[in-house]
């Protein structure tokens, strides 16, 4: 052996021997991993010598505190083994290793409501542009009361949304809609001990019926028909013809009839 190709061994053996491995086994679930890389102040380096994964080298010779291991190239689920070689004497640390850690899947792990708004738990969030869909129950079905974007952490999420609830019974559900899956919570309510929403006059009515707080509203006829609608503390119904009407506010209807003009 020439003393030049042995001294290039004894460098490697070197180089070899200094180095440690920390290594990683999972699957891929929409997030990238973090490691803290610590300075080396006996070798003026950072800790991290290279990093593969899939036994592809993707960094070597990091030179910063805070790394990232990209991993968007993977399909969920994919199988991953990442090592990160780094000299003996320190330790970098992975900040997030449950981002390997196969999951159950996702799940609604817990819903609740109070006075003033609705909250709920989530457990196994994996695609970036999921969604969810706050929805209460009222006289035409599921209407979607708030759209908001999921975080999209593996552990538990949390979230809360303020609400306006109708006096008495409130039905709500949760929808998360994402690209491989849509799932609703189970029906969960609250009751409201406010005062329901009043107006006048009660039976027959003019021109105007004047409302105890302002809201959303709906007149409609038997059929369904609806002549007006919007968000109001006086809804003017002059144009109205005579008839039969039903006023829906709060989640109830209540029955006016607007008479004849009377001859002068």
């Amino acid at each position: 052996m020439s003393k030049q190709l042995l001294y290039y061994c004894l460098i490697l053996f070197s180089i070899n021997a200094q180095a440690q491995q920390l290594t990683l086994n999972g699957v891929y679930r929409g997030r990238d991993l973090y490691i803290q890389n610590p300075y080396n102040n006996k070798k003026g380096t950072y800790c991290v010598q290279s990093i593969s994964v899939n036994n592809r080298t993707v960094s070597t010779s990091p030179n910063a505190s805070a790394l990232t291991v990209d991993l968007s190239g993977f399909s969920l689920n994919d199988s991953i083994a990442i090592i990160v070689f780094h000299y003996a004497d320190c330790s970098p640390k992975i900040l997030n290793p449950r981002v390997l850690q196969p999951g159950g899947g996702f799940s609604i792990i817990q819903t609740s409501a109070d006075n003033a708004s609705v909250s709920w738990i989530t457990n196994g969030e994996q695609d970036k542009d999921a969604y969810y869909e706050l929805e209460r129950l009222n006289l035409a079905g599921w209407e979607v009361l708030m759209k908001i974007e999921a975080k999209g952490d593996i552990d538990n999420n949390q979230y809360s949304i303020g609400v306006v609830h109708y006096a008495g019974q409130n039905e709500f559900r949760v929808h998360y809609v994402s690209k491989s899956s849509s799932s609703y919570s189970e029906i969960f309510d609250f009751y409201s001990t406010a005062d329901p929403i009043s107006f006048y006059p009660i039976d027959e009515v003019d021109e105007l019926i004047s409302l105890s707080k302002a809201t959303e509203f709906k007149i409609k006829d038997d059929d369904g028909n609806v002549y007006k609608k919007g968000y109001a503390l006086d809804i003017f119904v002059q144009d109205l013809k005579p008839g039969e009407y039903i006023l829906e506010i709060e989640n109830r209807e209540e029955v006016f009839f607007k008479p004849e003009p009377e001859d002068y």
